[in-house]
């Protein structure tokens, strides 16, 4: 039996809420987001994915953020990057953060 929409997110912010116990769950979660974007071009989940990544770049002590090693200033910005494809204005808002 298919899922609606509304039990699909259900399901997606639950994943999300709990986290992830097994490499299965996890490809459980980018299989039904991946459906779940395709059916309703919302793509908050990936976004909310993305800046969360962000904000651990930023708030970790050991990054001495702006100041990053080089590894971790390429992730960054290929993170800003992918954000930009969802959201441009978010993407500007952590791109200024390296300025």
């Amino acid at each position: 039996m298919a899922q609606t929409l509304e039990e699909m997110r259900y399901q997606l912010e639950e994943w999300l809420a709990q986290g992830f116990t097994s490499p299965e769950d996890r490809a459980n979660y980018l299989a039904l987001k991946a459906q779940y974007e395709d059916e309703t071009l919302d793509y908050s989940f990936s976004k909310r994915e993305i800046t969360g990544q962000l904000e651990l770049i930023i708030t970790i002590r050991e990054n001495d953020f702006p100041n990053l090693d080089e590894v971790t200033k390429a992730e960054y910005l290929d993170l800003v990057a992918q954000l930009d494809e969802f959201d441009q204005e978010q993407a500007n808002y952590y791109r200024k953060y390296l300025s």
